[in-house]
């Protein structure tokens, strides 16, 4: 599968940019659908799964923080400014475990990058299952429980899953 697509530069609002227009010539259109593959896998996998595939996401670089969300599917996003921060909140996720309830990412304002990303779950069940497959498919993968969820640290990028509380 052809991840290139999550690669290009992010689109700026207001600012015309002829530099990303290496994936999105007609041809890559017709005849990739990599985007639509990609876009299946996550709404079908397990949530270790989901996690494994957005760790080899970021281990081949820095992906597109636009081009990420909506590989959630038609998403409801929500953003923040903070000083140098954006903060964009992803809820309404077409997956079809029902296991993630938001994704928070943090993106750098000046070089939108992706700092930080939370998968706020609805059960922990799944943590013993992701931390196993995490040791035996990477090599060198650095994490740490925390109450209510995991962190994993993947060069300079947070990852979180954290259990949404419950309501009272």
């Amino acid at each position: 599968m052809n991840k290139k697509f999550l690669y290009s530069k992010p689109s700026i609002i207001g600012v015309l940019d002829s530099g990303n227009d290496e994936f999105n010539d007609i041809g890559s259109w017709l005849f990739d659908d990599s985007p639509a593959l990609l876009r299946k896998k996550f709404r079908e996998d397990s949530l270790d799964e989901l996690v494994m595939e957005l760790i080899d996401i970021f281990r081949e670089g820095n992906p597109n923080y636009q081009e990420l969300a909506g590989l959630f599917g038609l998403v409801k996003i929500e953003e923040d400014e903070q000083e140098g921060l954006k903060i964009w909140n992803v809820s309404n996720i077409e997956r079809l475990a029902g296991d993630l309830n938001k994704i928070e990412m943090h993106i750098d304002a000046q070089s939108l990058i992706i700092n930080k990303l939370y998968l706020y779950i609805n059960e922990l069940s799944n943590l013993q299952t992701i931390k196993q497959k995490l040791n035996d498919k990477f090599e060198k993968v650095s994490y740490q429980d925390i109450n209510g969820g995991l962190i994993f640290n993947e060069k300079e990028l947070i990852i979180g899953i954290i259990k949404v509380p419950e309501e009272k």
